[in-house]
């Protein structure tokens, strides 16, 4: 697996440096990214038909990933309905939520193949799937 999606916003300084950290770790597996941030940034004013092509744009690159890596700081809105849609295309989801403790959200909990906690786990979810590897490490701490 060789292409992957980011799903996470970048609009505080805790999410851009989760954001990051995700490239760095994709980075250090050499594997690519679509990453929305940099990809096709789309101002709140464009014009309605720059909105339209900057939506089919993010939903072509999450057909197109291997797989996506979720950061669910803050709970950005955009980065939720990407998880959902690539669940919909069936593509593996890791889920980023770094420094969580306690209850993680029943439908992303059920929806990933891992819920990585610190960048640490971050780097080895991906190196299994950088492996091909067919793993599942659902998240099994409290869910709400």
């Amino acid at each position: 697996m060789n292409n992957a999606y980011i799903a996470s916003g970048w609009f505080n300084p805790d999410q851009a440096e989760d954001l990051g950290l995700i490239k760095g770790c994709l980075k250090a597996y050499g594997i690519n990214f679509f990453s929305p941030k940099d990809e096709c940034l789309c101002p709140p004013d464009a014009p309605e038909e720059d909105k339209i092509h900057t939506f089919r744009l993010n939903l072509r690159a999450i057909e197109n990933a291997d797989f996506i890596v979720c950061n669910t700081r803050n709970k950005d809105m955009g980065s939720i309905f990407e998880a959902g849609y690539a669940y919909k295309c069936k593509k593996p989801i890791i889920y980023f939520c770094r420094g969580l403790q306690g209850q993680f959200n029943l439908m992303l909990a059920k929806s990933g193949i891992a819920v990585a906690t610190d960048s640490h786990k971050l780097a080895y979810y991906v190196g299994q799937l950088k492996m091909n590897a067919k793993f599942s490490e659902p998240y099994t701490e409290d869910i709400q």
